[in-house]
Parts: structure tokens; sequence; C-alpha cells
């Protein structure tokens, strides 16, 4: 039996994406999801039964906010910090937990494939390696050594969070580690639905988050983007002209980013 939480948050997960879950089936799991629903709320409490404990928010709050509410409900020495569009077999989950009670790092991560084609490759033909950063998707973690470091920043709201948590691990004397013999499969950004909207949430908090991580690093030029400001507004009325919705959309997120950084730099200094 492993000791550990598995933690997931959702927002307007595809029902084909769910699947994956039921490899959890028989784990203590904490669930977020960011959008109400009463049916996927029954449909879970029927697979995962008395080992499932499901919050639901009103709002979509964010990757970090919802991940450190379930971060600071685990109970377990062990997580799994994982996603929806993850798929990795119990025999994996079993690898990683093993090697991280036995090398007591803070995070330890699998090889990421990509496509079902995808065969494993050992880095540097070793089982294991040390590093400075992880693919975030999947992560078993040690949540004491977790909680002294720090949660997530939860000013980071979709994107870049996970490569802020990594820089201030690595100032610390904890290690990370990448088993490259154990393996999980990750189609990116299929945990959520994909739409007008839900790209817009995503290119807009991207270009926020990438600003926001300059300004915490204290690596922020304003001239970068005063320039990305500018050559946004052209592009979208060259693609008015074009007719291409999409990139439109994109060029209007890349807009509502940068307003958005902008109005985070105010509210501190004002």
């Amino acid at each position: 039996m492993l000791n550990l939480t598995v933690i997931i948050t959702l927002y307007k997960t595809p029902s084909k994406q769910l699947l994956n879950l039921k490899n959890y089936k028989g784990l203590k799991i904490l669930i977020a999801n960011q959008t109400p629903d009463r049916n996927l709320k029954k449909r879970l409490i029927k697979l995962f039964g008395k080992k499932l404990k499901y919050y639901q928010f009103k709002e979509n709050i964010g990757l970090s906010k919802s991940s450190n509410f379930l971060l600071k409900k685990v109970k377990t020495k062990y997580c799994l910090f994982t996603q929806a569009d993850i798929n990795i077999s119990k025999k994996n989950i079993e690898k990683l937990y093993k090697f991280i009670i036995k090398n007591k790092f803070i995070f330890v991560g699998p090889n990421i494939l990509t496509k079902k084609n995808d065969k494993i490759k050992l880095g540097n033909k070793r089982n294991n390696e040390i590093v400075k950063k992880l693919d975030a998707s999947i992560l078993m973690m040690d949540t004491k050594k977790l909680e002294k470091t720090g949660f997530f920043d939860n000013d980071f709201f979709l994107y870049w969070e996970d490569i802020m948590l990594m820089k201030k691990i690595n100032a610390t004397k904890n290690k990370m580690a990448k088993l490259n013999n154990v393996s999980a499969f990750h189609l990116g950004e299929s945990s959520t639905e994909k739409n007008f909207k839900i790209d817009f949430i995503r290119w807009n908090n991207y270009r926020y988050g990438e600003y926001l991580y300059d300004y915490k690093t204290k690596n922020l030029k304003f001239i970068k983007i005063v320039r990305r400001l500018i050559s946004s507004i052209i592009l979208i009325v060259i693609n008015i002209l074009s007719f291409n919705l999409r990139k439109i959309n994109k060029l209007f997120a890349e807009i509502v980013g940068i307003l958005k950084f902008v109005g985070y730099l105010m509210k501190k200094y004002i």
C-alpha cells in the first residue's frame, strides 16, 4: 500500500482525459475542480469512493492557488502532483514513491513521453540523474520539505509558477531527480477543453507569467514590454485585414497579459 496522496486540479477537463484518473484508484486523492459540475463530482465519487476528497470552486482561481489549496490539505508525507492528461501506471508510481523515500529528495519526476510510440530515452545512459528542473506536469513530492521551502507563488496564475518554484528550490540544499527508466505519457495542454476563451486565458496568462517571472528574478526590461505591446497592436490591424481570428485572439491576449502585469505593478507600488 502506497502511503501517499494524489492531487489534481481540473478546469473544464474533457471527459476522455478523466479516464486517466482510474490509474489512481485505491490511492488517497484530492481533486479541486474550478468549474461547477455536479455530474463530474458524482462520477469521481463513484470511482474513488471514500478515498476521494473533492473540492469545487465557483470560478477559475488559477493553477497556483488551487494547487496550494490542495497541498495544504495533504496529510501524508509524500504526494503525487499530476494532471488529468497524464497517463502513468501504478507500477511507475510505485517506482517514484520508493525512490523518493530512499533518497530523500524533494521532487522526483519520470521520463515524459509525448507520443504513444515514443521510447524511453536514458539520460547519459543512467537510470536516474540529479537535475535542476523537472517537467511539472507530474511530480512525486516530499510535502514536508516543500512546506518548509514554500509552495507555489500565488501571484502566478497558470504558467511560470513551476519554473519559479524550482528556482527557489535550487537556492536551497534540496535536490530533484529524474528517473529515466520510469515513464509517463503526457499529451500537452489536453487537460482542458480547447476553444477561443480557453486559448485566450492560456495566452494572456503565459505572457503575464513571463513578465512576472522576470520581475521577481530582477531581469525585467521595460523596453521589452513596450516593444511587444506596440508590435501586438500593429499585428492586430494586419490580421484583421486577413481575418485571421485565431491570431487576433492571441494578439489581444498578449495585450491583456501585458496590461495585467502593469496592473500588478501599479497595485504593488501605488
